[in-house]
């Protein structure tokens, strides 16, 4: 071999080992989270996103672990495969273990490109794919929770395993892929609902014979809903208008509480704290009271 081959090739294996030890000093982290999609009176579809906050890189391997209560939801499937399922990517699997309280549903990203080539995750939320449950007929409030676990919380339960992917530094196999594993963060869906909930506001004091507005406002954004309140008004909430207001003119104090929430699935709810609002009556103010008035008497003198 020259010598300038040989320099050549030193000079290549400095360079990428730069490379890569700058690549290994910046800060690389991801954030995964479940997004509500669709919900309907027997099931629901979430939504499985990731992005890089700080730096980007190149999707490896990764087992995302969804677990979700078995009272709540059930049979979980792959909805629609979204990305890093195809190119670089063999086709995203799933696992679904049943447990009694808990159960695991596993989505499982496979990388199988070369030169550390793939997708790039940066700042921008990409969907890796969207999961469809179904509801347990019991769950009667029909409400869920998902969630991911982190590594080393549990020493039974599974975390989630996301890496990143990089082309080797070695010059003897350039085409060699090697993954890192990647820290991260994530955000659950907690106590989603099928079910309308809806807030009542409006405390206030008024004159007697004037008016009051309260506020009905959508707390979870199931639409539509129709409510019912104290002196038998029926406000509808919509997607459209998921907050109205309702002109109220008692003649004494008045507690205005929801009555009754109806959605698509059923009954529905009023949010704890938020059930009522207060309309009190205040005396009118006397302009001149006995006490600091004098009666004045006119004689009109010819």
């Amino acid at each position: 071999m020259k010598k300038s081959e040989v320099v050549s090739r030193w000079l290549f294996l400095i360079t990428t080992l730069a490379l890569f030890s700058t690549q290994a000093l910046s800060q690389t982290s991801f954030q995964l989270r479940l997004v509500p999609k669709t919900i309907s009176c027997d099931s629901v579809i979430v939504s499985v996103e990731i992005q890089a906050p700080d730096s980007a890189f190149v999707m490896g391997n990764a087992n995302l672990r969804i677990f979700y209560k078995s009272a709540q939801l059930a049979a979980p499937s792959i909805k629609s495969r979204n990305n890093f399922t195809s190119g670089d990517y063999s086709n995203i699997s799933s696992l679904n273990d049943i447990g009694t309280d808990t159960s695991v549903f596993t989505l499982n990203v496979v990388y199988r490109g070369e030169f550390g080539n793939g997708t790039m995750v940066g700042k921008s939320w990409i969907p890796i794919a969207d999961i469809k449950f179904s509801i347990i007929g019991t769950n009667a409030f029909k409400c869920y929770n998902l969630f991911f676990l982190p590594k080393n919380f549990s020493n039974t339960l599974p975390a989630t395993v996301i890496t990143k992917a990089y082309a080797s530094p070695t010059v003897d196999d350039p085409a060699r892929t090697l993954t890192a594993e990647v820290n991260g963060t994530f955000i659950n869906i907690a106590n989603q609902c099928s079910l309308p909930v809806v807030a009542i506001a409006g405390d206030t004091t008024i004159i007697a014979g004037s008016t009051a507005t309260l506020t009905l406002s959508s707390q979870n954004g199931v639409l539509p809903a129709t409510v019912t309140i104290t002196g038998g008004a029926s406000i509808n909430l919509t997607q459209a208008n998921p907050i109205k207001t309702v002109t109220v003119a008692p003649a004494v104090m008045t507690t205005y509480q929801i009555l009754t929430v109806t959605g698509t699935c059923g009954a529905g709810s009023a949010a704890s704290g938020k059930s009522q609002a207060v309309v009190q009556i205040a005396s009118p103010q006397n302009d001149c009271p006995p006490v600091k008035c004098v009666p004045i008497t006119f004689v009109i003198i010819k």
